[in-house]
């Protein structure tokens, strides 16, 4: 038999602990896996992109070189609401199983993640400074567009090491 005072409050404790495993992972709190929010000054280079109703990212950008800046200009070409998120691999199946789980999840305090209202524009400003493995991926997070395939990957180069000068 299950005994219900025992089960909810770890049920309740599991909940809350991979919640805040994952936001201090990837939000606010600074931790990000994949780098973090850039400045203005600093942008080597700028990324136009349209998030369309046929749940897609559309922008021009192959790769990205570690400890570049870049500022992504994000504009809802569509009718419906989307998100444009940042993240490497890992972070953005992380955010994807949590979308599903909390589908009214917003992210107006996230410097990697932008809502956008139909023929909205918003701005991005995010460094690459950490090396990641796999790609980096842009992706709306709202409820049914990561499984639709709005996401897109461009590939990650890492530093180069400089041998040490005698």
């Amino acid at each position: 038999m299950i005994h219900l005072g025992r089960v909810l409050p770890a049920a309740f404790a599991a909940v809350i602990l991979t919640t805040a495993a994952w936001a201090g992972g990837n939000h606010k709190e600074g931790h990000y896996t994949f780098g973090e929010p850039g400045k203005e000054s600093e942008v080597t280079r700028t990324v136009e992109v349209m998030a369309t109703d046929d749940m897609t990212l559309v922008m021009d950008l192959d790769s990205i070189r570690q400890g570049e800046t870049i500022k992504f200009v994000v504009t809802n070409t569509g009718e419906i609401l989307h998100e444009f998120s940042v993240g490497d691999t890992g972070s953005q199946r992380a955010h994807a199983k949590l979308m599903k789980k909390n589908p009214e999840m917003t992210h107006h305090d996230d410097p990697a993640a932008v809502t956008l209202e139909p023929g909205e524009t918003k701005t991005i400003v995010w460094r690459f400074s950490k090396p990641v493995q796999g790609d980096i991926v842009f992706a709306c997070q709202m409820p049914g567009h990561w499984d639709a395939g709005m996401l897109y990957k461009a590939k990650f180069e890492r530093a180069k090491r400089t041998p040490p000068t005698a």
